[in-house]
């Protein structure tokens, strides 16, 4: 049984006066409504489905950072047939550093790929043919040019998940994938994979977030149409992507 809001003649007053209340309205159905105004406080309203944002800024911020992450925990460094490199399991691969293909990818169509590619270029003339496949053997990573090539390829993706992201995102899903970090490596890594994969893992994301599936969910999701692929290093995407901390300082 509810228990009944007693006020004093005087108590009565000050809120007729403090809430501007006439004699018309019923003084009762004023001090029910107060009464479960009081009930009421403290009580916390239902919390929304979780959504967990890991973030770490804008995407002008952040996609240096995400990439370069991309690229040293996915892709490998310098691979040319022209320098004996092993052609196993490169197709029809050409010359390639941080899974840039040169030709197959059209690098050199923007003003980043045709600089990437100028600083190997100089290289080959500066040390030799010889001397510059003993140097940038299978894998190799550049010396003391990696840092300037990966700030290039960097930007050579961002025009690549640009196009991609404008042809195969609706605006929710270009919002929650710029507000995720997982998310959006799996994008970073998906303008590698090409048109046909980036836009098959946004179809199939877009399905879950129409079905309301969060963030985390989301994830889970990007993970497992990854593994249904037969790209590589699935496993290791995975756990990445589910760290509890990408690193990205």
């Amino acid at each position: 049984m509810s228990k009944k809001l007693i006020i004093t003649e005087e108590e009565k007053k000050d809120i007729k006066s403090l809430y501007n209340i006439n004699e018309q309205i019923s003084f009762d159905s004023i001090i029910d409504y107060l009464g479960d105004l009081l009930k009421n406080m403290g009580k916390e309203k239902p919390k929304p489905k979780s959504s967990v944002v890991t973030s770490s800024g804008s995407l002008d911020s952040k996609w240096d950072k995400i990439t370069k992450k991309v690229i040293d925990e996915f892709e490998g460094g310098y691979w040319n047939p022209k320098c004996g490199h092993t052609t196993k399991g490169m197709g029809i691969s050409t010359e390639t550093m941080f899974g840039l293909d040169r030709k197959n990818g059209n690098i050199e169509s923007t003003s980043e790929g045709k600089e990437f590619f100028r600083i190997i270029d100089n290289e080959k003339t500066k040390l030799g043919a010889k001397k510059f496949c003993n140097t940038w053997k299978h894998y190799y990573r550049g010396g003391n040019l990696e840092d300037p090539l990966k700030n290039l390829a960097a930007k050579i993706m961002r025009h690549q998940y640009d196009n991609n992201s404008k042809n195969y995102f609706s605006p929710e899903l270009r919002k929650r994938v710029e507000a995720n970090d997982r998310l959006l490596m799996h994008f970073s890594y998906g303008s590698w994979n090409g048109p046909g994969y980036f836009q098959k893992f946004a179809k199939s994301l877009e399905a879950g977030i129409k079905s309301g599936k969060s963030d985390e969910e989301l994830v889970k999701q990007a993970i497992s149409d990854r593994k249904s692929t037969n790209l590589y290093n699935q496993d290791k995407v995975a756990s990445v992507m589910t760290s509890a901390n990408l690193n990205l300082a």
